[in-house]
């Protein structure tokens, strides 16, 4: 299964400061649908994090290596956890 990374920044209102969430689904749909269970919109509509990738996308920015705002994965939800 495919994995997704939705990405954090520097706001406050974000549920963690830099690094990853990395979600396990079939697809974004699903990706972003497991990922909201767990962090909510603040806003109707708008992810909260800052931005979300691809396998591929999230490897050629090389988060992996050097973390984002120094800090790297949080959390892996599982999109078959996340349905129940």
């Amino acid at each position: 299964m495919p994995s997704f990374y939705f990405t954090f920044g520097s706001h406050e209102a974000f549920p963690f400061y830099g690094g990853w969430v990395e979600v396990k689904a079939p697809n974004i749909d699903a990706a972003c649908k497991a990922f909201r269970r767990y962090y909510p919109d603040r806003i109707d509509g708008v992810l909260n994090c800052s931005d979300y990738y691809t396998e591929d996308q999230f490897d050629a920015a090389g988060f992996e290596e050097k973390g984002n705002r120094g800090r790297y994965c949080h959390r892996v939800i599982e999109w078959e956890e996340a349905k129940q």
